[in-house]
C-alpha cells in the first residue's frame, strides 16, 4: 500500500498537469479566434469605406435620396461599433495576451468569452451593412 501512495499522487499531479495545459491551449485558441474574426472584420473596411463613397454619389443623382442616406448611415454605424470594439478591446487585453499566447487571468477567461460574441455580433453587423450597400446601388 504504502508503494501505491507516490504512485496515486504521480497520477493525480499528471492529471492536473494535463488539466492545466488544455485549458491554457483552450484559451489561447479562443483568443486567436477572437483575433481572427478582427482579422476578418478589417478585411472588410476598405470595401465598406468604398461603399459608403459610391453610396454618396448615387444618392445625389436620385429622387430617393433617403434610402441612401439610410445605408450610408448603417455602413457608417458599423465603421464605429467596429472602432468601438477596437479600443474597448485594446482596454482589456494586453497584446502579449492577443498575439502570443500570454496566460490569461480569471476575468479575462470570462472577457475573452464575452469579445468571441462581440466580434460576432459586430461581423454580422458589418456584413449585412455592407450586404444592403451593395443591393442598393444596384437597383
Amino acid at each position: 500500500m504504502k508503494k501505491l501512495v507516490p504512485f496515486f499522487v504521480s497520477v493525480l499531479l499528471l492529471i492536473v498537469i494535463s488539466a492545466t495545459a488544455q485549458d491554457s491551449e483552450k484559451e489561447q485558441t479562443q483568443m486567436q479566434e477572437v483575433m481572427q474574426a478582427h482579422d476578418q472584420v478589417m478585411d472588410r473596411m476598405p470595401e465598406l469605406a468604398k461603399l459608403i463613397g459610391n453610396l454618396e454619389v448615387k444618392g445625389k443623382k436620385s429622387d430617393e435620396k433617403q434610402k441612401y442616406d439610410n445605408a450610408i448611415k448603417d455602413l457608417k454605424a458599423a465603421n464605429k461599433s467596429m472602432m468601438d470594439w477596437m479600443i474597448s478591446f485594446g482596454k482589456r487585453f494586453e497584446a502579449d495576451e492577443m498575439y502570443k499566447g500570454k496566460a490569461l487571468s480569471e476575468q479575462k477567461k470570462v472577457w475573452v468569452l464575452e469579445e468571441q460574441m462581440n466580434i460576432a455580433v459586430l461581423r454580422e453587423e458589418i456584413n449585412l451593412s455592407i450586404q444592403q450597400g451593395k443591393k442598393l446601388l444596384k437597383d
